[in-house]
């Protein structure tokens, strides 16, 4: 999970399976970073799987063609975003647009968005890896 955060020099929260790290770049920096060994730009990810699935809004990133993938939860270009990369995990709806998200390792966090957002776009993310690999097979 990916998410922007203001607190001192940080401005990204970085959690992963075995534990959560603080960036000094931003979310959108980091994603463009990541993008970029395999020969892309975020924005090119972006408007490639917008072409491909005709997603667009909130539109799934493929990082790497090999299935490193994530989601938004709102506009990417939303300071609010949190991006929500493609690990098993559960989802809680607290109401109200909330949502608790419990990863297979037992950290929650909450979001704010709904579950059927938070469905939705992991069935997008879904089927964006499994049609690239469709038409990318050897």
């Amino acid at each position: 999970m990916l998410k922007s955060v203001f607190t001192g020099v940080y401005k990204s929260k970085i959690i992963k399976t075995y534990g959560v790290y603080y960036s000094p770049l931003s979310v959108q920096q980091l994603l463009a970073n990541a993008c970029i060994p395999y020969a892309s730009t975020l924005e090119g990810r972006i408007q490639a799987i917008k072409k491909m699935m005709n997603y667009f809004v909130k539109t799934p990133l493929l990082i790497d063609p090999n299935g490193i993938a994530a989601f938004p939860t709102i506009s990417y270009k939303n300071l609010e975003c949190v991006w929500i990369f493609n690990h098993h995990f559960e989802v809680e709806s607290l109401g109200k647009g909330k949502s608790k998200v419990t990863f297979s390792n037992g950290e929650a966090y909450i979001v704010h968005v709904s579950k059927n957002v938070l469905l939705k776009q992991k069935q997008r993310l879904h089927a964006t890896i499994d049609t690239y690999r469709t038409i990318h097979r050897d």
